[in-house]
Formats: C-alpha cells, sequence, structure tokens
C-alpha cells in the first residue's frame, strides 16, 4: 500500500478482454487490456482495403466515410478524434481515438464498437448460386449462394476452380461475368495456361453495381 502511494500505482479495476470491432458486417478482434480508472483511451486502427494484399494496385474502390460509432454497454463514448464523418480512401487508414467511460469496479469482459457509414451508400447483394461456363460447357457451382453488404461499386473477390471446367494445359483468354457486374481484374492475368498438375485457382476481382441486387452470377471463360 504504501509503495503504491509513493509511486502512484493504478491497480486494475477490471479488464477488457478483447475489444471486437464490426463494420459491414464482419467482426474483428483486437487484443484486451486493464482498466485501471473511470476513462480509457482506445486506439481503433482502421483500414480501407478490400481483398487484403492481394487486390492490385491499380484497382480503385470508393473512400469509405465513417460516419457513426458506437461503443456497446457498460463502456461509453464519451469523445474521439478525428471528428466525424471522418473519409477513409482506399488503402489508407485511420487511427481512431475514442475516450470511453469505464464500467465499475470487477468488470472482466469484452468491449463492442460498431463502425456505420450512411445507408445510402451501402447495396445488398444476395446471389443464389454462381455458374460458370465456357465454349462448350456449363456447371453450376454448390453451396456457391452468398450474401454481402457493401459499398456502391466495391470491388470483391470471387475465387474459381479451374479444373472444374477446363482440363490440363487448357488455355483460357477471357472472363467475363453477367450485369449488373463487371470484371475489373483476375489474378494471375490471363491469357492462362492451366499448367499446374493439382490445382489451378483464379482470383476474380468484380465491381458491384451501384443497387440492391439479387439473383444469380455468371461467370463465362473464353
Amino acid at each position: 500500500m504504501l509503495l503504491d502511494r509513493l509511486f502512484k500505482t493504478k491497480k486494475p479495476k477490471g479488464r477488457i478482454t478483447g475489444i471486437n470491432i464490426r463494420f459491414m458486417g464482419e467482426t474483428h478482434t483486437l487484443p484486451g487490456k486493464e482498466i485501471t480508472g473511470s476513462t480509457m483511451e482506445i486506439e481503433i486502427p482502421f483500414q480501407n482495403k478490400i481483398g487484403g494484399n492481394l487486390l492490385p494496385d491499380m484497382l480503385k474502390v470508393p473512400p469509405i466515410t465513417v460516419e457513426k460509432v458506437d461503443v456497446a454497454q457498460p463502456f461509453k463514448l464519451l469523445d474521439m478524434e478525428p471528428k466525424l464523418p471522418t473519409k477513409v480512401e482506399f488503402m489508407s487508414h485511420v487511427i481512431f481515438k475514442l475516450r470511453v467511460a469505464s464500467p465499475q469496479t470487477g468488470y472482466s469482459g469484452p468491449m463492442s464498437v460498431s463502425f456505420s457509414n450512411s445507408s445510402s451508400d451501402l447495396i445488398s447483394i444476395n446471389v443464389n448460386g454462381v455458374t460458370i461456363s465456357s465454349k462448350s460447357d456449363s456447371i453450376a457451382l454448390d453451396d456457391s449462394a452468398f450474401i454481402m453488404n457493401l459499398q456502391k461499386g466495391q470491388i470483391f473477390k470471387k475465387s474459381v476452380q479451374m479444373f472444374k471446367l477446363f482440363g490440363y494445359n487448357d488455355r483460357v483468354d477471357s472472363v467475363g461475368v453477367s450485369k449488373p457486374f463487371e470484371v475489373v481484374s483476375t489474378s494471375p492475368r490471363m491469357p492462362i495456361s492451366l499448367d499446374h498438375k493439382d490445382s489451378y485457382i483464379v482470383d476474380i476481382y468484380i465491381k458491384a453495381p451501384d443497387f440492391n441486387y439479387a439473383g444469380g452470377l455468371d461467370i463465362k471463360f473464353g
């Protein structure tokens, strides 16, 4: 006790076991930290990148404008920097510094933080199935339905196992997708020769439309 007073050591009043960050339907977790006072500062790095580092640099997607940040009970958001709304350009990042009121002594559990942008910038994509085709064949992929909430015109990635449709050493010159989607790039770039004996995956980068969509997604190789 004497040493605590001499050196003004703050004993933990609780612990955040993890900081759960939610944005556009996805959750990421940051490490937890000790609660040592009635208020605390939380730094949250926010990066606008889609498809990770695999997304070709020349592809551009719309900036993300963060318009609202919510901190779930028993915590309370008091202030933050930068002020909202904050625009985050493609492949750039911002560190949000949150000043938060701590819960009562003895709390042990997670902190939940939600980021959101204008609902008018978001669309819903509900694909009930993906079909891949060549000049001579067509295959409906099993368990290929998916639902996404994303920005208008955002680019997303669809990976295709080419040997579902082609044979070893076949050549593929081009790829297209059904409207209202648009192919902007592939990895590897086409034309390609399927010269892997066991597997050949092509990542297709697809631009979403500016409106909600429900239906199929057709991918045609030429």
